[in-house]
């Protein structure tokens, strides 16, 4: 009774921060360790690469860095594991110190992640520790970084919350404006056991259209929106991600002078997960103030 009393204390407190009180019946969300991250788009392209080897049709050189930061007084070992298209998983240990930060330069670590060759990553530790992959992309032979993103990874573990993803910012764009926006999706499936059969629905407001596709067991697969026929450009869509097992969804798009597939701007974003939201459409269910 007495542990009951201070979980609901705890739950209070959280809300307490933004001014909110959870209502009756609504349980609080699960706690996550910081022990455990993911995330599912990574990618190495050396410098001289050529068009034709390009990942995507790419043309850029491309360098990433994952940042490991030991949030405890305890120094950790983290085990690393790399997943990819087709290659079975590549794990790799890294010692981090107490309160103290590493950096792990995948393209220096070949014989783990080769180049060209898309990947996703699940983190493992005993500690809290914060993952925060950073991507460089560079035109040809030029050493200043043309674009560069950043995100936090995503926290595990994965459950039923991770089999539906969500993002807004969804557009394709090709026209007789010199910009050209190219967009992809790519789905990690960490499970070891089972593939994941994953639907994608393209939200506009007068319709939906919906792409299928299997991921299999400890591999990942991209989806190139760009090239996908059943996207209109220059139209903003909204993008649901469903999967029938737990998964980790990313959204990443780049920036192009029309033609010319050299990196002009970048970002990538984790989708937001939702299997465990409740939507109601009721009429009375969201009141504006007047």
């Amino acid at each position: 009774m007495f542990k009951q009393s201070l979980a609901a204390i705890a739950v209070f407190a959280a809300f307490a921060v933004t001014g909110m009180a959870p209502r009756a019946g609504v349980q609080a969300p699960p706690v996550r360790s910081a022990t455990e991250w993911y995330y599912a788009d990574g990618i190495i392209q050396p410098d001289g690469i050529t068009l034709k080897e390009a990942m995507r049709g790419v043309w850029a050189p491309t360098k990433e860095w994952m940042v490991l930061f030991n949030l405890s007084s305890k120094d950790t070992e983290v085990k690393v594991t790399f997943y990819f298209e087709e290659l079975a998983p590549r794990t790799m240990p890294k010692k981090v110190r107490a309160h103290s930060s590493i950096t792990i330069a995948v393209q220096n670590i070949g014989k783990v992640v080769p180049p060209n060759k898309l990947y996703g990553v699940r983190i493992q530790s005993e500690v809290p520790v914060i993952v925060q992959p950073c991507r460089a992309e560079y035109e040809p032979n030029n050493p200043v970084t043309a674009a560069m993103a950043s995100k936090v990874g995503y926290p595990g573990p994965l459950g039923h919350n991770e089999t539906k993803w969500a993002y807004a910012d969804g557009v394709l764009l090709s026209s007789s404006n010199p910009l050209e926006e190219w967009e992809w999706i790519t789905v990690l499936n960490p499970q070891t056991a089972r593939d994941a059969h994953v639907k994608i629905t393209f939200n506009w407001a007068d319709e939906k259209k919906t792409h299928e596709l299997t991921v299999p067991a400890e591999r990942l697969r991209t989806v190139d929106l760009f090239n996908l026929p059943l996207i209109p450009k220059n139209k903003t869509f909204g993008a649901i991600i469903e999967s029938d097992i737990p998964a980790v969804v990313e959204e990443v798009r780049r920036c192009y002078a029309k033609g010319i597939p050299v990196i002009m701007s970048i970002f990538n974003v984790i989708a937001y997960p939702n299997g465990d939201l409740e939507i109601k459409y009721a009429a009375h269910a969201c009141r504006l103030p007047s």
